[in-house]
């Protein structure tokens, strides 16, 4: 006989906000606010690695992996700490009550499991997708990650999809979008609404098929993400369903795809 009170621990929940969390209004001016800071931070990149002579403005495709690497670092670095500062005021509540807080037991033991049926649903779709279409896309972050052969490089590259991005993107997509989307819509379709951008924003940089063949993929596992947080109300759980998944891809890209 199935036991109904832990059944329900594990169905997303909606979130009482307060009466004035999550202004329509300054919700949109803070996302066009974190679009600002990033443009501006890789434009003072760019022209600092030009001001130095360590990147040529003319031809940035020549940029090396450390370079494009740090671009996003410190591209991200500024929207990271706008969105610890906004985004408690936007909610009307502190960090701690958004999840900032220690995982427990459970909650860990749910984001491993959550990590391995990521995994599973978004390898196996991509694959079922990449057999249709005949269209084998990686992700960018793939595809740069096999261009690494030293060392530093690939410890760089670790620490940004295993550390910083799991950190920032569970703060951008769960935090803020899920969470103000979940004001005003269900929970389930705040978890569909917030993940299809995180696809699409994986898919930037492929063939006209990525946003199906790498896009939708990783949608459903950004629907995992948003489970994961919905469910546990804990940041770090999401955070380490996030850099599990990515460190397994990333070690699997270094046995398989090593040169």
């Amino acid at each position: 006989m199935r036991n109904n009170s832990t059944w329900a621990r594990l169905l997303p929940s909606p979130t009482s906000w307060p009466k004035d969390a999550w202004n329509p209004l300054l919700t949109s001016l803070a996302f066009f606010g974190v679009v600002a800071l990033f443009i501006v931070a890789q434009i003072l990149y760019l022209v600092i690695g030009a001001r130095l002579g360590a990147i040529d403005p003319l031809n940035l495709a020549a940029m090396s992996p450390t370079q494009l690497i740090l671009l996003q670092l410190c591209s991200f670095a500024p929207v990271t700490v706008f969105l610890l500062f906004a985004v408690p005021r936007l909610a009307r509540v502190s960090l701690r009550e958004l999840g900032f807080r220690a995982p427990t037991g459970r909650e860990v033991f749910i984001a491993v499991v959550s990590a391995l049926a990521m995994l599973v649903c978004v390898d196996g779709l991509g694959s079922l997708l990449a057999a249709v279409s005949h269209h084998h896309d990686t992700e960018e972050a793939i595809t740069l990650l096999r261009e690494m052969k030293t060392p530093y490089e690939r410890a760089l590259f670790f620490s940004l999809a295993c550390v910083f991005a799991p950190f920032y993107e569970e703060l951008g997509f769960r935090v803020y979008i899920f969470n103000a989307l979940s004001r005003y819509v269900p929970v389930w379709f705040a978890i569909v609404l917030s993940a299809i951008p995180f696809g699409l924003l994986h898919a930037v940089g492929g063939s006209s098929f990525s946003p199906l063949t790498v896009g939708l993929p990783l949608a459903v596992g950004g629907a995992i993400l948003a489970y994961v947080y919905s469910v546990t109300k804990c940041f770090w759980a999401s955070v380490i369903t996030h850099a599990l998944f990515n460190a397994i891809g990333v070690l699997s890209a270094f046995v398989f795809h090593a040169t």
